[in-house]
């Protein structure tokens, strides 16, 4: 049975519905049974070749509302009508969703058996309170772990301990700043690792800041109240995220680096999950019948300490991301377990375009993409990044492959802390995102939903259903692989790559080149590089438009799985700038008050500094999001990098401030630093750049180097909480930081447009697509991490934007990116054969109007099509 804890009262429950969740707990309670998956998941209608394949994702799970949906038959009538439903039926991380939930999932596949019902699965953290017994104090992470310093006796009620610092204590935390921090206590070995088998879990009431003591209310989470000695104990908070709903808990980070901590047992954090899993799925689980699951946030990255010393490592060993390989193996090791007759997904789209997600390949069917291309980006400014990962998925997933596109963009609501909203797009946006999902094989579902259909059911989006025609895969089989229509145009360097040996001669960077079989193979001369950057310069372009295809491969990393890909980069700059925020030499740090040294960047100190996607008026950069230090220290959070500067450049660069800061913050002194770098010795530190600011705007800077040309300099760039020493709302950043000539304008359409991507053991065609080209020449540049070999097969360059199109039995669909319109001349045999679905009068009528069309479509800007065969339509 579940164990709850004491905090959450026990409301009054049907006495029908205890039995139902005892009865279904009971079944669930068999250890190690082999799980029975679909006799024939080929049979499922969406991994027929049939598009678009679509399905209900989350509004699914609202069955255990008995207020809105009495019986079964309400519930599922209206989500019968796509290929397959998704939810929560468990709850690792929102409430009350069992056993009901469960049951109306297993039913609904009863009746519909080849539509596809799939579990949506915490995959980085659970609830503490949620099945938790077989797991052991060091199956968890925690953030840094600080001594206790008096002593603490074995005793129920609250507690307050003397600590040695509680600056990493939080209260009125998470998502909604009404959480305060789960703690572990915990002796000491003699090796200086927590004590696992002396451990007690407990959660933070307050901090006293001036005794440096926290208030905990002790034994929780199924321990019991123990004595720790001073100065041979430690106390660290849990690494968490969520809660995921106001009512939710806060939920723990699995471990699953390869050195997780074994239990008495010999067993892993991994172990005990795919122990769990196995058994909800088993023939007498909760989840028999269930197609599959996806992994919701499986990251390939942590933040925390994984091997108990009480020290931040954040999953990394000697230089390996021993968190990474472990989230493959666990994967691996869940895969034989339950066999190839069974979808298992997980976030593709993680962290910034894509980099933070798990690298399963081979392993898992596909991806979720939340978002296309991104959470938050409905200009459609990753365009190709977002493509490059559902085509590398698709050709890289287990058998069979299975992607799909979560429809979804959010925005912040200001002042409402975790609180987001959809943006108001128009119609036009959402058929895109749509569009390049099916054209690159993905299926979709959709948590932007149309107005309802009659009746109140949920709306369907008419791309999705053809229309009036009202089934998915209306379109058919393809007939052809997606076409992207820049690959017609001429190649801008054909005559300088016609021949590997030819692209070796326009290849610059700190790197080797050698011909080989199919391509060129490039390894940097630095035989410590911890990536592989190379460019290829004085590219002539010609008007904004210009889209650069490559085709590359890349031995594995030394240390990880050989499937497990390198995350790759390609990138288009304006030949004239150069940009400080793609270098792997970054140094960040602290710069506290009263302090003679700098030091290293401290979370503790709540400090903060990240790469980002940062919007304000209407603007998207590339940025460093950064916040000074606030926790029981104040000064300035940094970030340094080395450049050599030649005559007649500017350091140009953005600044900006969060949404609330012109209420809250007194403002952000930004600082540049620069100290000339001379046969290893420095000059003395220039403040060249001094300005405060609490404006949420985009304020564009720039700074003449005529002073340090022909030097190689080290740049200091300081957010700093100011001479009040308030750090409130001191959200800040550092947006599109560069050194270009001086005589170019302050701000180029587009000096730097870059698209990630993976590079694994087989060629794959990346793409990166730029739609502002201001300069007569550009640079394309690739950064791959790792220092082993990459092998460039192909590469040309198109001035003409990414669009797309794709033919079907029944259809085609055509995607222009560009946020100019775009006319696509149909194929001779397709013209007078084509026309316009007839949609719903509430979606888009002005384009999905029934018209036939003429032999070319105009499309907007970031628009797309959805057509029909006129002469099929009656099937």
């Amino acid at each position: 049975m579940k164990k709850r804890p004491l905090l959450r009262s026990t409301a009054t429950v049907p006495i029908v519905i205890m039995l139902a969740c005892f009865l279904w707990q009971v079944s669930a309670g068999a250890q190690d049974q082999s799980p029975v998956t679909s006799p024939d998941i080929n049979r499922l209608l969406v991994l027929r070749p049939d598009a678009p394949q679509a399905f209900f994702f989350r509004q699914t799970e609202s069955a255990y509302q008995t207020g809105k949906y009495p019986t079964y038959e309400s519930w599922a009538e209206p989500y019968g009508r796509l290929q397959g439903i998704m939810g929560k039926c468990l709850e690792e991380e929102c409430l009350d969703r069992e056993p009901r939930n469960a049951m109306f999932f297993r039913r609904f596949k009863q009746q519909h058996p080849r539509q596809a019902v799939m579990l949506h699965f915490n995959g980085n953290a659970r609830d503490p309170r949620y099945h938790t017994e077989p797991f052991f104090a060091g199956h968890w992470i925690y953030r840094q772990a600080v001594v206790i310093t008096d002593d603490v006796p074995a005793e129920n009620g609250v507690t307050d301990i003397a600590v040695q610092n509680v600056r990493d204590f939080r209260i009125e935390t998470g998502r909604y700043k009404n959480r305060n921090d789960d703690i572990a206590l915990f002796g000491m070995t003699a090796d200086g690792k927590h004590d696992w088998n002396h451990c007690e879990q407990v959660q933070l009431v307050s901090v006293n800041a001036k005794e440096q003591t926290i208030r905990v209310r002790r034994g929780c989470y199924g321990t019991q109240p123990l004595a720790f000695k001073a100065g041979a104990s430690r106390a660290a908070a849990h690494q968490t995220e969520g809660p995921w709903g106001r009512n939710n808990h806060l939920m723990w980070y699995y471990n699953y680096a390869t050195h997780c901590p074994r239990d008495a047992n010999g067993k892993t954090c991994t172990d005990h999950l795919v122990n769990d899993l196995a058994r909800w799925f088993s023939s007498d689980g909760i989840l028999a019948d269930f197609d599959g699951i996806e992994f919701d946030v499986l990251f390939n990255d942590t933040h925390g300490d994984t091997d108990g010393d009480g020290i931040v490592d954040d999953g990394v060993i000697d230089g390996v991301n021993r968190y990474g390989i472990g989230v493959v193996q666990f994967a691996q090791q869940l895969r034989e377990r339950m066999g190839d007759d069974f979808l298992i997904l997980a976030d593709g789209a993680l962290g910034p375009g894509g980099s933070r997600s798990q690298r399963a390949f081979g392993i898992f069917n596909g991806i979720e993409s939340e978002g296309w291309p991104n959470l938050n980006d409905w200009e459609f400014d990753d365009w190709s990044g977002g493509l490059n990962r559902l085509l590398y998925w698709q050709a890289n997933a287990r058998a069979p492959a299975f992607s799909y596109v979560n429809h979804k963009w959010i925005q912040p609501v200001a002042g409402q802390p975790g609180v987001t909203r959809h943006p108001d797009v128009a119609p036009a946006r959402h058929r895109l995102a749509m569009a390049a999902a099916v054209a690159a094989d993905n299926a979709v579902c959709f948590s932007i939903r149309p107005a309802n259909d009659p009746g109140g059911k949920p709306g369907i989006w008419d791309e999705l259903r053809g229309g009036a025609r009202g089934e998915a895969g209306w379109l058919g089989k393809p007939i052809e692989p997606m076409q992207r229509l820049a690959a017609r145009t001429p190649d801008l360097i054909s005559g300088a790559a016609s021949s590997p040996a030819d692209l070796a001669k326009i290849i610059q960077g700190n790197v080797s080149t050698q011909v080989v079989d199919g391509g060129l193979r490039i390894t940097p001369n630095d035989p410590v590089a911890t990536s592989t950057a190379f460019r290829i310069s004085a590219i002539p372009t010609s008007g904004p438009d210009l889209t650069v295809l490559a085709t590359l491969s890349a031995d594995p990393m030394p240390g990880y799985p050989a499937t497990m890909a390198r995350l790759g980069s390609l990138g288009i700059t304006d030949g004239r700038v150069q940009s400080l925020m793609e270098r792997d030499d970054i140094v960040t740090g602290l710069r506290l008050r009263n302090q003679t040294r700098d030091r290293s960047l401290d979370p503790a100190t709540g400090a903060k500094f990240s790469a980002a996607r940062v919007s304000i008026e209407e603007e998207t950069f590339d940025a460093f999001s950064v916040h000074p230090p606030y926790k029981a220290a104040k000064g300035a959070t940094f970030w340094t990098i080395e450049t050599d500067v030649k005559a007649d450049q500017s350091l140009c660069f953005a600044l900006g401030m969060g949404p609330l800061s012109p209420q809250r913050s007194d403002g952000v002194r930004f600082m540049i630093e620069a100290t000339v770098l001379s046969n290893g010795h420095r000059s003395v530190t220039q403040t060249i750049f001094d300005e405060t600011t609490n404006e949420h705007s985009w304020l564009h800077r720039s700074v003449p180097l005529d002073d340090f040309a022909g030097n190689r300099i080290r740049l200091r760039f300081l957010a700093d909480c100011g001479i009040n020493d308030n750090s409130t709302t001191d959200h800040a950043s550092w947006a599109n930081v560069r050194i270009q000539q001086s005589d170019m304008d302050s701000l180029p359409s587009q000096p730097a447009k870059k698209a990630n991507t993976w590079v694994g053991a087989q060629p794959f065609t990346a793409g990166c697509y730029a739609s502002a080209i201001g300069s007569p020449k550009v640079d394309i540049e690739f950064r791959i991490e790792g220092g082993q070999a990459v092998y460039l097969h192909q590469i040309s360059v198109h001035a003409h934007p990414d669009a797309l199109s794709r033919r079907f039995e029944n259809g085609m669909i055509i995607a222009n990116p560009s946020p100019r319109p775009m006319k696509f001349e149909l194929p001779c045999d397709l013209v007078g054969s084509l026309g316009h679905i007839k949609g719903s009068a509430k979606q888009a009528p002005k384009t999905n109007n029934g018209r036939r069309t003429g032999s070319a479509i105009q499309l907007g800007p970031l628009d797309s099509v959805f057509l029909k065969r006129v002469d099929t339509a009656s099937r």
